[in-house]
This record gives C-alpha cells, structure tokens and sequence, in this order.
C-alpha cells in the first residue's frame, strides 16, 4: 500500500501557494510536521508536511507521484494544532498558507545551504606535500583552517579558495574535507543549525526507483487568492531568570470575585473568552498573576500578551518574583540564538509562562489553558504585514482548538469586544474601585481657543503652567502628553505655501532638532530644511505645529529649574533607553516626563500627581471612524497614570474641542456613557461591530498603473455582485478611491472597501473577485494588499 504525504512547498510564488501530493518511501518514519525536501519544477525546494493519507481522490488514482527525497528534521517541528491554526489564519487573513506557517512558527525561516567542512588536519603529512603537489588544494584546505569551526558555507569556500568544482570533487574523494546540507535560521547576523543531514537518510530513493516515477506533481488544495503582499516577521526571543518568591500582594474583594468566575470558566474546560472592564489601578495584573498560578498548579500553561515589547521586561519582572524561572519573554528584540533557545525550552515543558508582545500568541506552550491580552483595546495587537492577524483573534482560535479561556483585560475596551459581551457572545466582568485609598483623578478641560484670546499663544495653558510649578514646590512629578514626536510637525514657506514633503512619500517631513534634519517618519528620509523656499525662493521658511522636542525645550525655557526626561521613538532607539528613562523618572531623577502614547500603557508612579494632555484633537480629527473611540480611549487611559498611590492626583487636558463627546466623556471617566453614543452612531452608519469591512489596497511605483488596477478590480467585484449568493446580501463596495497615505516609499496607493454583515461571505465574494482579476493584464505588477477588519486607513 502506497502513502502520500501532503507537502506545503516553501516557494515566494504565489502560483504555487498550495500543498502537492508526494509519494512516501517505504523506510521513511515521516511524521506530520516534519521538513522534507522535494522536487518541484525540476528543482530541490522545502516543504512542510501537512497530512499523510494513503487514500487519494479517485481522479488521480492512475496519476505517477514524485518522492519524497530527503527529511530534514529528526522529528515534528511543528505540532498538528499550530498547522491547523496556519490553515485558519490563512483562510480568515485572506493571505498565503506559506506566510501563516512563518508567522506561527517562525523557525520555519530556515533554509537548506551546502557546508563544506574541514576533515583533514594541516599538520597532515599528506596534506603537507600539497604545497609542493597541487597547491589549489592546499590553499583551499587553508581557507578552511581559517574558518570557524573549520566548516564553511560551499558557497562562500568557493570564492575564497577560488577553486573548480572538479577541484571540490577530488577534496572529496580523499576525504580531506565532507559536504553537509544543513537547515539554518537567519537573522541578526548569525546562523543556527536546526538539523542536519551527514548521509542520505535510510530508504532513500535509488536512481533505479527515481526513473519509476513521473515528474507529475498534482495541487492537492489551494488555500488562498495568491495575493502577493510584503510580510515581516515579528521574531522570538527569550530572557531567563531563576529568582522566586512568595506572593507579595493581597486581593481585594473585587480582584477575588474575578478570579473565582474565571477560575470556574476554566474548570469547565469548554472555550470561553471572558472581558474584564477594569478603570485603571483596578489591580488588574494581580488578578491575571493569581489566575495564572492557579492554572500552573493544575499542570497548565499560561500565555501573558502585553501590547508592546517595551512593556514586557516591566510586567516579565514582577511575575518572575511569583515564578521564577517558570517564566520566559517572547518578543522581536533578542539575537537568533536566544530566540532558537526559547522555543526550546517551551516545547521541553522547561517554560510555562510566556510573557511578550503580538505574536508570543503562537507559543508552543504543550498544555496551554489561558491567554491573557492585557489592554486589549490596544491597536498595537494587529499585525500590519501579511498575515493581518489581530491577536484577540488568534487568541480565541487556539482556545477554541484546545477548550482553554481567553481573559481580555482593559480599563477601556474596544466597542466591538464590549458589545459582544452585551450581547452575551462573552462573558463580562467589571471592577469598579481602584486599590488601596486611591480614587480616579480629576479633570479639567482647557478650551485653547479661549487662551489665544487672552494673549497666551503658547503651547501650555495658564492653568497646566500653574500645577506644573505647584508640583515642583511639592517635591512630586508629572506627565506631559503629545502624540506626536519631533520638533515641528511640519516646515513651509508663510509666503506661498509650500510645504516640505517626502520625495518617497505624499507627507510632510517633520523637524528634528537633535540633528537638525527634517525626517520621515515611514520611509526615515533625511535632508537639511532649506534656507529659502524651493519654490518661490523666499526667505520666510518656518517651522509650524508641535512635538515632544518642542514641549521639552519649551518647557525647560518655562521651568529651568526641572529636571525634564523624554520618551517617545527618538530617545528609546537602543534597546535598554526606554528601561532606563523609566527607572530613572521612578528614582524620581526628573520631576517631568514628556512622551507620546508610549505613556499611556501600564506605567504606574506612585508620586506623580499630575498628568497634562497638551493637544487632545489630534486622533480626534483622523480620517477614521474610529478616531473617536482612540481618542476616549488615549484620554482615557493618560488621564489613568495620575495618584495612583497614596496621593491624589489631577489631570488637565488641552483641546481645541472641549465639547466634543469623547473628550467630555474621557474626562467624567464614563465608559458606559461614551460607549452608548459611540454604539448607536456606528449602527446608524453600518460600521464594525455591526458589520464587517475588507480593504484591499493596491500598490504600484507607477500612478496610472495602480489607477488602472483599482479600476480593473471594482468592475471586477462589480460582475460578482451579479451572483445571487452574492448580491441578496447587502454587500456594498466603496471606492476605488486613493489611500489616506496616497503615496509611501515609492508606492502609489489606490483602496477598494467592500462592507457586509457576513465575514464568510465577504470573504469569498473577494476570493472570488480577485481571482478574477488576477488573470487579466491589470493585475500584472500590482501589490494586493488585503486587510478584514482594519484598525485605521
């Protein structure tokens, strides 16, 4: 009886983003999971084992299947529930199954190179006449010697011995040096060896049985449109620690409520996902450290997902002081070799808390029973590359597989998890009170329209100049808000106009005053403000707006005697800056900090008394619907940072829109209020949660290329609106239309939305849809980016 196994090619092709049928020889012990090597269109490629069967489809009962030459690894590197998971967020993503594969287990990366590696040794007596014999051969063994470990890649070791391949041949014959295929992940400048294949495996294929067998190859399933799309992997990394202790925290009665209806949700061992609404310095993370200990007790695993990586050593820190060396980070700042050593140490069981950012979801924890998305409002959870994952996600997807409980943690949640908890979809619980003594700060709007008026054109507001100098007469701190890095958001010319734009980018370059540059913050193009006007030549060039390099150095002209630290992107470039402005601002250093929305996210200081929001119509006045939403949500949260100890606190927030509901709201601390406005405008317009929206954006370095694509697609989608499972649907299409960013890094960008109730429907309407357009010639050259559900424009 012959078998087969299903094999995911690992090929950049999106013609060739599907599984193929290969016959399995008899000896081979091939296991789903495994890395093998095969033939495809007459060359050796990589594939991943995807099932095993020996039953086919009647159609091709007759057909002659290549083998499988070679496997890679000595066992499963992927487990079965993560190749399920691949397929799902293939399927859901809209994106190739090739891409999810990489995305759920990054070690996938690795990639087969010929090593040559040194056998002989140059003290050798034989090796020593070479010198006099034939000393290509000797100069070759030296470049050997040379090396590291004394094995090099064959690539590199023929340029540097600069010698033929008859000469590599005869190296072999006599056994002075040996070639290896090897697997290695790349990245960070160095290389792993994942697995390695000294002699063919036992059962290989002889010539004699390769000639049996056709070249046919036949598609066992195609799993996606073929969008070709650009991708980034969000890599792995680990820190280990060995330190423990016992709990250093008490429970309010709030806090153990919560944990007792979690802890029951888990005792049922059905899929559940559960949303904590908690106002900020509720003790949620004490909630989330006492669920997890309960589940290690019960021989569980437990994934802690935080929104950004600069986050993760600060919450990574205070649960090692519970776990130990229990605990491992997962996120994108670690060297390859540390990130091999993680994953490691997950799959021996060594590890059974994973903490870090967006894609520690995929952690291959044996027995995971909880994920915990802390601030899952945060935008940061959806992934910007293919596959657009958004983790919550993903999250409920692995939970779903494996009967365990998802806990979405937030003071201010996101009005699509908050109304599924309405309607019952989840379960919902709230803790009201903050710890301890301290209560929800106050706060005041200042109406900046008014301060102009009475002559203050500067960035602070009297009343924000007057607490700033009160605190520092107190001994205690404050936080400074802007969201919006730099110097001067953008230079013109005040006599015609011209604003200084991006030559890569349809945006304005932003002044940087350290260095003194002009930057763009996509592309990072740098070039000197000009002296005069590039398009009228007058003199009257000027920086306009404000950034965080602006409020720190107005505010040291205001306040000379305050210590002042800065965090945004700028000053936390180096991977230990952003720890150190914030241990430093703890130690009470500085009696200021000024940042962007970096501040907003789980910092907590027990002496800062005063937070100021400088501009608050910022996200206000995006071009997105749910510019609102972010913006309840970043007061919201900024305003949460101020008395959370023993003292009380106060909050100010500037706006040029002081009756604007989300400000109003934010400031009164009324979710329920903000959400209830908030619902019903998204139900009168038909917008998430109450439909679903798919965006298809188009790029092309040529204008009229992407113009002509866009076009191309719409008739495209138009024609299947002419399909009755299509069109009795209340589907709708918006656009073609330019992108908010109409031009980025050379790309031309062109959108299509298309909006629905159904996300099945959606989903294959424009499968459908772009399967149609990929066969004509509009298609040719044009990037299909597809995103279900974006967060923003």
């Amino acid at each position: 009886m012959f078998r087969y196994a299903e094999v995911l090619v690992d090929v950049a092709n999106r013609r060739l983003d599907q599984s193929y049928y290969y016959l399995i020889p008899e000896s081979f012990d091939l296991k789903i999971g495994m890395r093998v090597l095969v033939n495809l269109r007459h060359r050796m490629v990589q594939g991943l084992v995807v099932n095993m069967t020996d039953d086919l489809p009647d159609e091709l009962a007759l057909v002659k299947f290549k083998p499988v030459l070679e496997i890679v690894d000595k066992d499963s590197l992927i487990p079965p529930d993560l190749i399920e998971l691949a397929h799902w967020l293939a399927q859901t993503t809209i994106c190739s199954v090739a891409q999810s594969l990489h995305t759920v287990w990054p070690l996938l990366k690795g990639k087969a190179e010929e090593w040559v590696i040194l056998l002989a040794a140059l003290e050798d007596s034989d090796v020593q006449t070479l010198q006099w014999l034939d000393p290509d051969a000797f100069r070759a063994i030296k470049v050997l010697t040379r090396a590291r470990s004394k094995e090099i890649s064959l690539k590199t070791f023929l340029k540097r011995a600069d010698i033929s391949g008859a000469m590599l041949e005869k190296l072999l014959q006599h056994g002075w040096v040996k070639k290896e295929t090897r697997f290695v992940v790349r990245g960070g400048g160095s290389e792993i060896k994942i697995a390695q294949k000294k002699e063919p495996p036992a059962g290989s294929f002889s010539e004699n049985q390769l000639k049996e067998h056709q070249e046919d190859t036949l598609p066992s399933q195609t799993w996606s449109a073929g969008l070709l799309a650009d991708y980034l992997y969000e890599e792995l990394g680990a820190k280990e620690h060995n330190t423990s202790t016992g709990r250093t925290y008490e429970l309010t009665g709030e806090q153990v409520r919560t944990v007792k209806n979690v802890l029951t949700a888990l005792a049922e061992g059905s899929s559940q996902t559960v949303l904590l609404h908690g106002v900020t310095g509720s003790g949620k993370t004490d909630v989330y450290l006492e669920l997890i200990a309960h589940v290690l007790a019960q021989g569980g695993d437990a994934i802690l997902l935080v929104p950004e990586i600069s986050l993760t050593s600060q919450v990574a820190g205070y649960f090692e002081t519970q776990f130990g060396d229990r605990v491992i980070i997962l996120h994108s700042g670690l060297r390859p070799r540390e990130k091999m050593k993680a994953w490691e140490h997950i799959l021996a069981g060594q590890k059974r808390i994973v903490i870090g950012a967006r894609s520690a979801v995929f952690a291959p924890l044996p027995n995971l029973r909880l994920i915990i998305l802390d601030e899952e409002h945060d935008g940061a959870y959806k992934q910007d590359e293919n596959p657009k994952y958004h983790a919550r996600d993903v999250a409920r997807q692995r939970m779903e597989q494996l009967k365990g409980v998802v806990l979405l943690g937030s003071a201010t949640p996101s009005l699509e998890a908050y109304a599924a908890a309405q309607s019952g979809k989840i379960s919902l619980l709230t803790m009201t009170r903050r710890i301890g003594e301290s209560i929800l700060p106050p706060v005041e709007i200042v109406d900046m329209r008014k301060e102009l008026l009475t002559g203050n054109r500067g960035i602070f507001s009297l009343l924000l100049q007057k607490k700033l100098r009160e605190r520092l007469e107190w001994g205690e701190q404050s936080m400074l808000f802007l969201n919006r890095r730099g110097y001067s958001t953008f230079v013109a010319c005040r006599e015609c106009g011209y604003v200084v734009s991006c030559p890569n980018c349809d945006i304005a370059l932003t002044y940087h005053s350290q260095g003194q540059a002009m930057r763009c913050h996509y592309c990072n193009h740098k070039e000197l403000p000009p002296l005069t006007c590039p398009e009228c030549a007058s003199r009257y060039i000027r920086f306009f707006g404000q950034g965080t390099q602006r409020v720190e150095e107005e505010l040291q002209g205001l306040l000379p005697e305050a210590s002042i630290l800065r965090l945004d992107f700028d000053t936390t470039r180096s991977g230990e800056a952003h720890r150190l402005i914030l241990e430093s601002f703890r130690r009470q250093e500085a009696s200021i900090l000024v940042g962007t929305q970096m501040m907003a996210k789980g910092l907590d200081f027990s002496n800062v008394t005063l937070v100021g929001v400088i501009t608050a119509d910022q996200t206000l006045n995006m071009p997105d619907f749910r510019a609102r939403e972010r913006t309840f949500q970043l007061l919201t949260q900024v305003a949460g940072r101020a008395g959370r100890s023993t003292k009380p606190g106060e909050v100010v927030i500037q706006t040029y829109s002081p009756t604007d509901g989300a400000i109003v709201r934010a400031a009164r601390h009324d979710f329920q209020g903000f959400f209830r406005e908030e619902i019903r405008y998204r139900k009168e317009r038909k917008y998430p949660p109450y439909t679903h929206i798919v965006r298809v954006l188009l790029l092309h370095e040529k204008e009229e290329r992407v113009i002509k694509g866009a076009n191309d697609l719409w008739a495209c989608l138009k024609q299947g609106m002419q399909d009755p499972k299509f069109g009795n649907n209340e589907l709708g299409i918006l656009g073609p239309a330019p992108a908010v960013l109409s031009r980025l890094k050379n790309q031309w960008r062109w959108q299509i939305s298309v909006k629905g109730r159904r996300l099945d429907l959606l989903r294959a309407f424009l499968h459908q849809g772009v399967q149609r357009f990929s066969q004509g010639s509009a298609s040719r050259g044009v990037i299909l980016n597809i995103e279900v559900d974006p967060l923003s424009n």
